[in-house]
Parts: structure tokens; sequence; C-alpha cells
């Protein structure tokens, strides 16, 4: 399946399923995959983010 197919598939699948996109986002964040959709890169960033400052509060 060729890298474009598979975008298109899982645009596809966001549109029905919005919960989709966290876990794309998700999963970029925990591998370090850049995503082509700003949203993913805007969420994965926050994820990120989210979880330095957990461990930053719970370490304190």
């Amino acid at each position: 399946m060729s890298e474009e197919n598979r975008e298109r598939l899982k645009s596809k699948e966001q549109q029905k399923n919005p919960g989709a996109a966290l876990n794309n986002a998700w999963a970029r964040a925990i591998t370090g995959s850049p995503g082509n959709g700003c949203l993913v890169n805007v969420i994965s960033v926050l994820i990120v983010l989210g979880i330095v400052l957990i461990i930053r509060a719970c370490s304190q």
C-alpha cells in the first residue's frame, strides 16, 4: 500500500471517528514521527508538553 493511499485512508477514518485523530496524534507523539496534518502536529506537541508537565509536577 502506498503512503498516499495510507494517508487517504487515515483521513477518511478520522472524519468518521474524531477519536482516531487523538489516537493518531498519540502514536506519532510516542514514536516521534512527524505528521502531515497541522492538527496532528499540534496535538502531538500538546501531548508531549502535558507528559513533561505531569512528570515535573509529580517529581516535586
